[in-house]
């Protein structure tokens, strides 16, 4: 079982415009699609699409809070909720040159949050910490009280190293400012300074991954449309592949294979055929 804990949840909306994005104009919008989102939201369905079991936790408040759990109840996602002070809207302005992302803030902390995390941990199962931290929610407390074995968390992301978390799961951007330099190079030092296991998205080009079992790099079919969420889907799909006993480099091309199929749905919502055909199309080398 996955345990996805989303500290700031946000009901995605997805605005298809009829013309390119232009700023001061006036935009008509051809269609919209509204989502229970938030990285672990994002993670909790592709594992499930893909045949695994998880579950995302997220604290949910105010109308927006119930409108995301409405949507996820409607789906069929997997989501518990916990008292929240709020909700927030993330909006995604999407064109056919590509996409805009417009985040609300987090809500505050709500009120026992930490001691809710605190009794997760005590369910076991792969524990993942995903997407920004409310202000005024220390990192280093809510990594010692949920423990989890990975996060992708940019607020979290220098504790959870400090801390010896087993996977840490950023971007290109954010590994660059962790440690500037190529990214393979970078996630070998940090792995090597820390012990942490480094699973890195690089967009178009591919995934790495540089941790005990040594350092891989995955490169996938290249795909157009909305990819919000693809990272969310690749720790999905790499942790569900290590869960079942996959090796290593078997589970980074499932994970990028996932990611691709992504890229035109959003919001982690694959398709296992696809997935699987397109898995014949990634290519993993040892570096």
């Amino acid at each position: 079982m996955i345990l996805a804990l989303t500290p700031c949840p946000c009901l995605d909306r997805v605005l298809h415009l009829e013309r390119p994005l232009r700023r001061g104009a006036l935009h008509r919008v051809a269609r919209v699609e509204a989502l229970a989102g938030g990285k672990g939201l994002n993670l909790v369905r592709a594992v499930v699409r893909l045949g695994g079991e998880a579950l995302a936790v997220a604290p949910l408040g105010g109308v927006w809070g119930e409108a995301l759990l409405g949507l996820a109840r409607e789906e069929g996602l997997p989501l518990r909720p916990l008292p929240g002070t709020g909700g927030r809207a993330c909006h995604v302005l999407a064109d056919p040159k590509g996409v805009t992302e417009v985040y609300e803030p987090c809500p505050p902390v709500p009120e026992g949050f930490l001691e809710a995390a605190a009794r997760l941990a005590a369910e076991g199962g792969v524990r993942v910490l995903s997407g920004s931290l409310p202000k005024g929610l220390p990192p280093e407390a809510l990594l010692e009280a949920f423990r989890p074995f990975a996060v992708d968390s940019l607020q979290a992301f220098p504790k959870a190293l400090e801390l010896g978390v087993d996977l840490v799961k950023p971007n290109r951007k954010e590994l660059a400012a962790l440690l500037p330099g190529p990214p393979l190079r970078a996630a070998r030092a940090l792995h090597r300074r820390y012990g942490v296991g480094v699973l890195a998205s690089l967009g178009e080009a591919g995934a790495l991954y540089a941790g005990p079992e040594g350092a891989f790099l995955a490169r996938g079919p290249r795909r157009e449309g909305n990819p919000v969420g693809s990272g969310d889907t690749l720790l999905g799909a790499f942790l569900l592949a290590r869960e079942r006993g996959e090796p290593l480099p078997k589970a980074l091309a499932f994970a990028v294979a996932a990611a691709a199929a992504n890229v035109g749905r959003g919001g982690g919502r694959v398709d296992r055929e696809e997935v699987e055909a397109l898995l014949r199309e990634v290519e993993v080398v040892e570096a």
